[in-house]
């Protein structure tokens, strides 16, 4: 029990009684029965007064919240007595989320069922708990505050924001995937089936104009082709050490997950099956590809909450049980950082000994940072060994790619602010056949 601000004010109106007593004749009765009925008084209030168990509270928060954005978390508090109570509120809020309001004050009318609200915004993915409610109940008198500690449990899972993905209901089709720079799905000549001619336009391969139509119009036409449907596309994602580098605080591996959440989307949105294969020293997840909105919410609980660890990684192991799970033919996008040579002759031996049917890109993310410190302009001399040693650096990730690319192996390096749309290109890229080295972006 605490005292409330009107029994302080009482409190320091009491002095006034006190000072009498100071004159000769009158004695302290009067300030001694003052204090006595407020003590009295303050008793009857904590006894008649509801605890806040009494009162009650649910919480609702959506089964889903979404990373590095601001998320409702909305309050109900049903008063059952014949007294209006004001309450003060704090919630169990998770360690690792930003919070608008800590501590919500408001009033709750007889019978009333009051809503109240406030925000959080997750800054790491994963499942969370919302444990307790710590709530201040004032007193029907308004002398005392009872506290008490409200037990409703609700656990939430965090994943990458995708904008309204979840209200889409994976709308994504050929029509609208123009949008944010992501490359259309119809790519001309691209596919397997004849389906259209239309006018040519600057930038069309002069490949797929139709002669026959050009000579009878006199005007430029080129052929569409239906890219294939019902592919088998899986995504591989490197969890190891090399993962969890930060890049402007958010780990590589944050902004792979994002940007796999996207182009599984994408690609469950073409007609294409979509599949998972999380590994380090050891395969963590596996889902095996398949196509639908059901599906791509199974993907979705397999990838929401996959970290980064301090192992290895182990592509022999990998790429074998992706040959063994799906023999055939599949784009696989493989979401990992080859640092040196080394590395990039253990993802190609892996591939060409394990898996060298299927097709594969490597996805990684570029640092920003050391691409700035190898064009900055010398302008002190402890500028010359920063350059030099980032241009290193740069040179050796150039060479490791091209290691990559001249042994077959697909490579997408991409900046932070462009990873999801270039990923999602690079599936469209290896989907229609149209891959242009796109590292360097």
């Amino acid at each position: 029990m605490f005292f409330s601000k009107r029994f302080v004010l009482l409190v320091l109106f009491g002095f006034i009684p006190a000072a009498f007593s100071l004159i000769p004749g009158v004695g302290a009765y009067a300030a001694l029965a003052y204090n006595l009925v407020l003590a009295a008084l303050l008793i009857v209030d904590f006894c008649i007064s509801p605890k806040p168990a009494n009162l009650v509270f649910r919480r609702e928060t959506g089964r889903i919240l979404s990373l590095s954005d601001w998320n409702r978390i909305d309050l109900y508090i049903e008063n059952p007595f014949n007294h209006r109570f004001t309450i003060e509120l704090r919630d169990s809020v998770p360690e690792s989320f930003g919070v608008d309001s800590e501590i919500l004050k408001f009033t709750v009318n007889p019978g009333e069922i009051r809503n109240v609200y406030y925000n959080v915004r997750p800054v790491k993915r994963g499942e969370f708990e919302f444990p307790d409610l710590y709530v201040r109940l004032t007193g029907v008198l308004g002398l005392c505050v009872v506290s008490g500690v409200i037990k409703i449990s609700d656990r939430v899972k965090v994943y990458p924001n995708l904008g309204d993905y979840r209200n889409r209901n994976l709308s994504i089709t050929r029509k609208n995937m123009v949008s944010a720079g992501i490359k259309k799905l119809r790519s001309m000549g691209a596919g397997t089936e004849f389906e259209s001619v239309r006018e040519y336009v600057p930038g069309d391969d002069f490949r797929y104009i139709n002669w026959n139509v050009t000579a009878r119009t006199g005007q430029l036409y080129t052929n569409y082709y239906e890219p294939e449907k019902n592919q088998y596309v899986y995504l591989m994602m490197d969890t190891s050490r090399v993962m969890d580098e930060e890049i402007n605080e958010i780990t590589k591996l944050d902004y792979a997950v994002n940007a796999a959440f996207t182009v599984a989307e994408t690609v469950i949105g073409c007609g294409d099956n979509i599949g998972l294969l999380a590994f380090d020293s050891e395969i963590s997840r596996f889902v095996p590809a398949a196509k639908g909105t059901a599906h791509f919410q199974r993907l979705a609980e397999s990838l929401y909450n996959i970290q980064a660890t301090d192992t290895y990684a182990d592509y022999h192991k990998a790429f074998s049980f992706l040959q063994r799970e799906q023999s055939r033919q599949s784009l696989v996008l493989l979401f990992t950082d080859p640092f040196n040579f080394e590395h990039a002759m253990d993802i190609v031996s892996a591939w060409k000994t394990c898996a060298s049917a299927h097709r594969v890109m490597v996805i990684c993310i570029k640092n920003p940072h050391l691409y700035d410190e190898a064009e900055k302009i010398i302008r002190v001399n402890e500028d010359i060994f920063t350059k030099s040693a980032a241009l290193k650096l740069v040179d050796d990730r150039l060479r490791t790619f091209s290691v990559l690319e001249r042994s077959g192996v697909y490579v997408l390096e991409s900046a932070p602010d462009r990873f999801t749309i270039d990923a999602v290109n690079g599936y469209i890229s290896m989907k229609t056949g149209f891959y242009s080295k796109p590292f360097q972006q």
